[in-house]
């Protein structure tokens, strides 16, 4: 009975428009503009297959199970693209819970990359507070090497204060 599908990476996902703009402004204007989508039975996007499947997931059921460090992220991006704004937030909320030395560098990027300020300045906290540890690792320097701008006004804060 559905009337769309969503082409992933490799997989199609039967779907229904009215779900879809109904959570997602996103899908909305797509499905009642003058876009190709709103005639086309076929939506290509260009996400992983098993972070479309729990996007769908969510936008049915308002569940998001079995997240782990990398897919909420995954997760988080499709959300924040698609506006899906509950899923965005539960995924930021997981990726604030889970925050660690190990992982500081990757959603201080993620956040930057989404314009999401509440996020980012969590995550600067985070690194201040944890500044050896996360400042000393092969991610801040890869974190220095390919976002320099990110990295110097982290450490803008520290010296801040």
């Amino acid at each position: 009975m559905s009337d769309v599908k969503l082409k992933a990476k490799t997989c199609s996902f039967p779907a229904h428009k009215v779900i879809l703009s109904a959570r997602s402004p996103v899908f909305k204007a797509m499905f009642s503009s003058d876009m190709r989508e709103s005639t086309c039975d076929i939506v290509h996007i260009d996400l992983n297959d098993q972070t479309v499947r729990r996007m769908l997931r969510f936008m049915y059921t308002a569940d998001v199970d079995d997240l782990g460090w990398s897919s909420a992220s995954e997760l988080y991006a499709a959300a924040d693209k698609y506006e899906v704004l509950t899923l965005k937030e539960k995924c930021s909320s997981y990726l604030k819970a889970n925050l660690r030395p190990s992982n500081a560098c990757s959603a201080l990027v993620l956040a930057d990359l989404h314009q999401d300020a509440g996020l980012k300045r969590l995550v600067q906290d985070f690194i201040l507070k944890h500044s050896l540890e996360v400042m000393n690792s092969d991610e801040w320097k890869h974190m220095m090497e390919t976002d320099l701008k990110l990295a110097a006004e982290t450490m803008y804060l520290k010296f801040k204060e």
